[in-house]
């Protein structure tokens, strides 16, 4: 089978796993759902939670349940949430846009800075980048991103008020519609929960540029190259290009890590994005709702993985595995 063959083989075997347990899983939580709906009115009346019971097949064996559930996946049906009763796939589009800001911003800025910092890490090990910076980035990356987000918060958004400690937009600014003055907004409450994420990301992409560049300077046919005065740039070119396909393979795990930090952000900063309806749907044992957050950030993360695959697969033939 053909690489691409195999990764869309992967991918599709993934899938289906990862559809599973996004049904399951919820469903073993502690609790059970439906319980204080009623808050401010009293408890639901057992005929009323019986009913909506039935109505959304909790009452039948989990086996029934994945089966039911796994038929409206296919056909692209996520449900309803059992608080709300809105359709999921609406709850998710409103939020979406938000976490999309965050996680892209984030995930681009923090490569951009890794690959520069472990660069010039791997050039000169016993340099300043080697010896000092890259040590403090890795610091700064051992902190939780809780405290960070506090820290962020307190400094930048109380003691120096500099960006808003918390939410998505201005109240009423939008009620008048777009504008640019609008979108200027949304981005200057985006700063902190954005550089929360960058400064838990940058570590991890330093450090993966620094290892997987390290071994591809020291090859011989670099050491020539650079003995024989080839331009420092010419050099680090031809280094990339090796140092690249696995860097590219690796990214996609960072990106899981960084959409499932961005979750916690949000809850931290009140940023309305799919993270945050993530923690109401977990609170309320929402399981339509649990369950598209996790197909959605599950089906970006096979997407981008198996993208990331092929491409490093096209940068590097060793890793086509085409077989004659």
């Amino acid at each position: 089978m053909s690489g691409p063959g195999r990764v869309a083989a992967r991918t599709l075997a993934l899938a289906v796993m990862m559809a599973a347990a996004a049904v399951v899983l919820p469903r073993a939580l502690p609790g059970r759902p439906l319980v204080g709906l009623g808050e401010g009115t009293g408890p639901l009346p057992a005929a009323v939670e019986a009913e909506l019971r039935r109505v959304y097949r909790l009452d039948r064996p989990l086996a029934e349940q994945l089966a039911h559930e796994m038929g409206r996946l296919l056909r692209a049906d996520l449900g309803r949430s059992l608080v709300t009763h809105r359709p999921v796939r609406a709850m998710i589009a409103d939020r979406l846009p938000w976490t999309a800001l965050l996680v892209g911003t984030a995930v681009v800025v923090s490569a951009a800075l890794g690959v520069v910092l472990g660069t010039a890490a791997a050039w000169r090990p016993h340099g300043v980048a080697g010896r000092v910076v890259q040590p403090m980035v890795v610091g700064l990356g051992a902190l939780p991103e809780a405290l960070v987000a506090m820290v962020l918060i307190v400094i930048l958004g109380t003691r120096v008020p500099l960006f808003p400690a918390g939410g998505a937009g201005t109240p009423f600014l939008a009620a008048a519609g777009w504008s640019w003055r609008v979108v200027l907004d949304a981005l200057w409450h985006a700063v902190l929960p954005i550089l929360t994420l960058v400064l838990g990301l940058v570590p991890a992409f330093s450090l993966l540029a620094r290892n997987a560049l390290t071994p591809v300077l020291a090859a011989p046919f670099l050491l020539t190259a650079r003995g024989k005065g080839l331009p420092r740039g010419r050099v680090l070119w031809h280094a990339w290009r090796n140092a690249l396909p696995p860097v590219l393979t690796l990214l996609g795990l960072r990106l899981a890590f960084a959409m499932t930090g961005a979750a916690l952000v949000e809850r931290l900063f009140a940023y309305p994005g799919v993270g945050s309806l993530l923690f109401e749907a977990v609170a309320r044992r929402d399981y339509p709702v649990l369950q598209g957050v996790f197909l959605v950030f599950g089906a970006v993360m096979l997407a981008v993985t198996a993208a990331l695959d092929l491409l490093a697969a096209a940068l590097d033939p060793r890793l086509r595995g085409d077989r004659a």
